[in-house]
């Protein structure tokens, strides 16, 4: 019997609270929102996501200008006879006889591969590009996931002070009939209404919470759709394995992990570019020169000497970043593995609490239905049945602090792990 009471108490909590929602917060009808559905939503719709997914588009240009081929370079020189007067054979000063024409036609050519290795080291930051957008989503998708929470919280806060207002209110108009039959004192009455009034208070006050969780939150999942926060906790069923187990995963998909790994990729690319720099750059042509209506051709050549400029530069500063990239991937992967168990630890201690809380939760039903019940048999004061409210709210609240711990632990342990939930889970 007791049991019944209460889920019908919760039941006409949830009513009271979607009768307010949907007159106060929404317009329309709402769309409501689990966990999974929306971190996919921000994956498709957060404008800041969208903008940076634009880098990769970006660094894809990068490619098709390392592979662009040199232009070919045409070079004119002429020279014209200033006094053809001192040759009077010539007739007038535009004869081609009075005229030494050089046209050269010159071309870089590729050694050493460099085209190729510009074009392979371009695809290797493509590929790095991709895994700092993933991680960049990685980083939102936990925003997204603690702001989901926010809400969830505001709104199982409001659920819980609308409950605990519904008692009251009940309460003040049993008091107030019992006061018509002068079985209580008005004082009574008022410190019935008094308590009353401090949840109405605070339920506007919470409301209000609510719906500004729900407005960052439709910020960053970027619609202005009509919103509401599921209490479904199907997410929050995924089975976590032993620390190791998460630890290899980690490494396996987190994408910072695989920014590191890539870094090392582009580092070595860029190594054997400088390397391949070293090389003279030669350059190639053919030669047309008529020289006073005399046709000559030849072939035009140039190599620069490598006595100074080998790239020395170049391929210290590769070799160099190339060992940084090493460095800090052998340290992400040590962070890695610290932020696994940290965080799993955490998620063990918050859930081993909101199992323990919910013993205390029972029993603090229990006793505000003991106590509501003495006191309308006359059994104990009003002063114990608002002190029994009170302590039941508390209890409450306590126990939904738990429970928020809890599943920011758990989003805390998707995050490290490089999975965060999505709707197929």
């Amino acid at each position: 019997m007791k049991n019944r009471m209460a889920k019908l108490r919760k039941k006409e909590a949830g009513f009271i609270l979607s009768v307010l929602l949907s007159g106060s917060l929404f317009a329309q009808s709402p769309r409501t929102l689990t966990l999974p559905e929306a971190i996919a939503e921000a994956r498709q719709h957060n404008p800041v996501l969208r903008a940076e997914q634009l880098s990769i588009q970006s660094s894809l240009a990068d490619v098709v200008t390392a592979g662009l081929r040199p232009n070919p370079v045409l070079n004119n020189q002429t020279l014209q006879l200033v006094k053809p007067a001192a040759f009077p054979e010539n007739t007038g000063a535009l004869n081609n006889r009075n005229r030494q024409v050089w046209w050269q036609l010159t071309t870089p050519v590729n050694v050493a591969r460099k085209r190729q290795k510009a074009v392979a080291l371009a695809e290797q930051g493509v590929e790095l590009t991709r895994r700092n957008v993933a991680e960049t989503e990685r980083n939102l998708l936990l925003d997204v996931g603690n702001q989901w929470l926010d809400a969830w919280t505001a709104r199982r806060r409001l659920e819980l002070i609308l409950e605990a207002q519904q008692n009251i209110d009940t309460l003040v108009t049993i008091n107030q009939v019992r006061l018509r039959n002068q079985v209580i004192t008005k004082t009574d009455l008022l410190r019935t209404q008094i308590l009353a009034d401090q949840y109405r208070l605070r339920s506007q006050t919470t409301r209000q919470e609510y719906q500004n969780q729900l407005l960052l939150l439709k910020r960053l999942l970027g619609t202005a759709d009509s919103l509401d926060i599921s209490m479904d906790d199907t997410a929050l069923a995924w089975k976590t394995g032993p620390a190791d187990t998460l630890i290899t995963r980690a490494h396996l998909k987190r994408s910072d992990v695989r920014v590191a790994e890539q870094a090392i990729e582009v580092s070595t690319q860029n190594t054997r570019l400088q390397e391949a720099l070293r090389a003279p750059q030669p350059e190639v042509g053919a030669i047309y020169n008529p020289q006073n209506s005399v046709p000559y051709v030849g072939f035009y050549g140039t190599l620069p000497l490598p006595f100074f400029n080998k790239n020395q530069g170049g391929i210290q500063k590769a070799k160099v970043q190339q060992e940084q990239a090493r460095q800090v991937a052998d340290y992400t992967r040590l962070q890695v593995q610290t932020e696994v168990q940290t965080a799993y630890r955490s998620y063990l201690t918050q859930r081993g609490n909101v199992d323990r809380y919910e013993g205390i939760l029972q029993q603090s039903e229990q006793i505000l239905t003991s106590v509501r019940y003495a006191y309308l048999k006359g059994g104990t004061t009003i002063v114990d049945y608002l002190e029994a409210q009170r302590s039941w709210l508390d209890v409450q609240q306590t126990y939904l602090d738990a429970q928020e711990s809890y599943r920011r632990s758990l989003l805390q342990l998707w995050f490290v792990t490089g999975q965060m939930p999505t709707q197929n889970r």
